[in-house]
Formats: structure tokens, sequence, C-alpha cells
């Protein structure tokens, strides 16, 4: 299914390095491809969320309202996005949107043989089991180049005998420029001590800084969702923060065992997509969010309310049926006597509900009750 697109977009890859020569520079400039392609999803996702800013006081009064009634809360305040016209889904569809086109992104990058120089899958195929015969009895090398078979042959381009007698195969690969900067792509950062140069440092810095610019971008967003919907409980939660602090970690141990070209990459879709969200952040402010927000209210209006918030209204309606059936059956049971208490017990209950209408109807039209009534009826009160 990926490949459905990762197709179109390696043909893009394919156009750019035509033009450039160059794997890593192909590699960028197919970023900024793709961060203008998801521009639009990505403006609509940031525009929901100013607009669920502008609404946090609101929101903020409801949840204090219905501290102790979390579904009344959920009701009201799917209510109050429904007469702004603001759709808390939004942000999830066009979040789904861009992961689905990372996924075919990254098919692109790990199969550059495939979609850069085209070789088809036969010759491939056959390269492979070369490769695999010249590696022998090294299970680590076999077992690195099943899982990433494209990026490893090339880490082998220059390497005599490699592919045996596939010569043009073999002098293809060895044209593909993988190196930006001195850096080699298709090599993997190593920590022994008597091979740090000063390409070896750069190969381990690039998941280093792809890391931090990860991390600094999820510092922004948490800062902007915290500023959207500051009384979320969500936003402070054990799980979010260590959310916060997982991926870059993944990031960083990914990148010290796979090839340099997908830290390449993830380095340079952190950096576009941080400054794409601070410039977004600034120009969603002041007067132009309030002009922007009326616009987007009147247009979700005359759309209707979105799917997820007909969902929950379905959602509340069938709880609050539930509730009228059980109550329902609840009053039918203590009708029939089957509401598990003895006959004693309901007596007393009985004698206690006649007693305290007594008190609520003598307190009504100023009666006198007897000696003691008065504390009683204080306490039914409280």
């Amino acid at each position: 299914m990926f490949d459905l697109i990762a197709i179109p977009f390696g043909w893009v890859m394919w156009g750019i390095y035509q033009i450039f020569h160059n794997y890593g520079l192909s590699i960028l400039l197919f970023t900024v491809f793709l961060k203008l392609i998801t521009l639009h999803s990505t403006y609509k996702m940031q525009v929901n969320q100013a607009r669920m800013g502008l609404l946090s006081d609101k929101v903020a009064k409801l949840r204090k309202s219905f501290a102790n009634n979390q579904q009344r809360f959920q009701e009201e305040q799917n209510k109050l996005y429904t007469e702004e016209g603001v759709n808390p889904s939004a942000g999830c569809l066009s979040s789904f949107l861009t992961m689905f086109l990372l996924l075919g992104v990254y098919r692109v990058v790990l199969k550059p043989l495939t979609f850069i120089l085209r070789i088809d899958a036969d010759t491939l195929n056959q390269a492979q089991q070369k490769l695999t015969a010249f590696l022998g009895d090294d299970k680590a090398a076999i077992n690195e180049l099943k899982s990433r078979p494209e990026l490893i042959m090339l880490k082998y381009r220059n390497t005599p005998g490699a592919f045996g007698d596939m010569s043009e195969f073999a002098d293809k690969i060895s044209k593909f420029n993988v190196k930006i900067l001195g850096l080699d792509l298709t090599a993997v950062p190593t920590f022994k001590p008597d091979a740090w140069t000063t390409t070896a440092i750069m190969l381990v810095t690039v998941p280093i800084l792809a890391a931090l610019v990860q991390l600094a971008m999820s510092f922004i967003s948490q800062y902007h969702s915290k500023k959207a919907n500051p009384d979320n409980p969500a936003q402070s939660s054990c799980m979010m923060n260590a959310m916060i602090y997982l991926a870059p970690l993944m990031t960083i141990y990914f990148g010290m065992v796979l090839p340099a070209g997908l830290s390449w990459y993830w380095l340079w879709n952190s950096v576009f997509s941080l400054i794409i969200s601070i410039l977004l952040y600034k120009y969603l402010a002041g007067e132009r969010l309030v002009q922007i927000n009326e616009k987007e209210k009147q247009k979700q209006l005359a759309k209707g309310p979105s799917w997820m918030q007909r969902m929950m209204e379905q959602s509340a309606q069938y709880q609050a049926e539930q509730q009228g059936r059980a109550g329902d059956a609840n009053r039918t049971r203590y009708a029939d006597g089957d509401d598990g208490m003895s006959r004693k017990e309901r007596a007393e209950y009985e004698k206690k509900l006649i007693e305290a209408a007594r008190k609520r109807a003598a307190l009504k039209y100023g009666e006198e009750l007897p000696e003691g009534d008065e504390s009683d009826e204080l306490d039914e009160d409280a």
C-alpha cells in the first residue's frame, strides 16, 4: 500500500538527483518538497489549535462548573465547540495524513537504488544474493543486509568482488554520489576509538542534532497546546511528558545503528518542521487570529457539526437513555420489593422518607416542628 505513495515520491527524488547528482542534497530538497505539499494540512492543524486557544477561558469555566461530572463537562464542551464552529478532530486528521505520507517517504529514503537509480527488482535480488555469498559467515552483516538491502549494498559499492560478476551493476552504484560535506550517508556511526575521525564524529553528531531539534519542536508544541487548553490534565500527564523525550531518544538510538541517510532525512525534516511551526505560531496571533477565527467559524457553521461532534452527541444521548432505563428499572424493582432490603429495612426507609417530606412541608408553610426536628432538617438539607 505504501508503495502507492512511494512511487510518485520516488520519481520526484529521481528528478532532483538528475539535476544535482548528490544523494544528500536530493534528500534535503525532497524534504522541502514534502513540507510544501503538507503545508496546507499543517496550517489547518495549527489554525484549529489557535482557535481552541481563544476558547480556553470558556472551557476552563466549564471544567470548574462540572468538576464532579466529567460526562456533563464533555457534553457542554462539545456544545461550545459546535456553537463556535470549532472542529476538535481537525488537527488529528491532518496529523494522520502527514504520518501516512511519511511512511511512504521512508521507503523512498531506504531504497535509493530502486527510486533514484531505477534498478529493477530482479537485478537487486541477484545483487543481494551475490553480496550474501561474499559476506560468508558474517551473520551480523548478513542480518543488516536483509533489513536494509539497498543501503547496505551501497556500503560495499567500492569493495572488489562484492557483487561477483555483476560488473555493470557494481559500476553503476559505484558512481552513485552518496557523500555530502564529506559525510558518507551509507555509513553507520561507530564508537571505536581507533576509528574516530572528523567524518566519524559527524556521523554521530547528525542523529544527536536531529533529536535536539525534535525536542525543541516538542517543547514549543506543548507550550502552545497548554496555552490553548491550560486546564486539560492530559497536558501534564506522565504519558505526555514521556512521549516528549521518547521520540528524540529513539531518533538517537536508530541513528546510531542505521546508515546516516536516515538521520540526515530526520534532521532536515525536523528543522523544516520547526521553522514552519514557529512562523505559523507568529502568523496566527493578535488581530489576525481573531479575523481568521471569525472566517473559519462562519465556514464551519455553514458545513454543520463535524462527524466527531455528531458521534459525541449520539454517545451523550445514548448514555442519557441508558441512565433513564436504569432509573426505571430501579423504580420497578423497588415497587416489586426486589431492591435487596428486608421488610423491616424497607419499612424504616419509607418511614424516613415520610418524615423528611413532613419536615419540608412544615418549613414551607411555617408550621412548628416537634422538638429536635430543626437540627434534623438542617442535617437533611446538608
